[in-house]
């Protein structure tokens, strides 16, 4: 028992060897799928305290790609290509 309540202790934070590497891993999942993944992993980023900063950036980057995309799209299908 005291190993779950040590794996669930709210004092324990994700320890990451690079914040980098995260950082560059969570731009590509929000450029391959802004809105859900995009937002789920920049939420994730924001609960961590050492990956606020990139989380709000992630954050901005899927909803501008979003945006973007939604712009691409509606031209595509006003100009009969989809």
């Amino acid at each position: 028992m005291n190993i779950i309540k040590n794996i669930f202790s709210k004092n324990d934070g994700i320890d990451i060897s690079s914040k980098k590497k995260w950082f560059i891993i969570g731009i590509i999942i929000a450029i391959l799928n802004p809105i859900f993944s995009g937002l789920v992993m920049a939420f994730g980023f924001l609960t961590e305290p050492k990956l606020r900063k990139e989380g709000k950036i992630l954050v901005i980057i899927s909803f501008v790609w979003a945006i973007i995309l939604a712009y691409i799209i509606e031209r595509l299908r006003s100009g009969g290509y989809l």
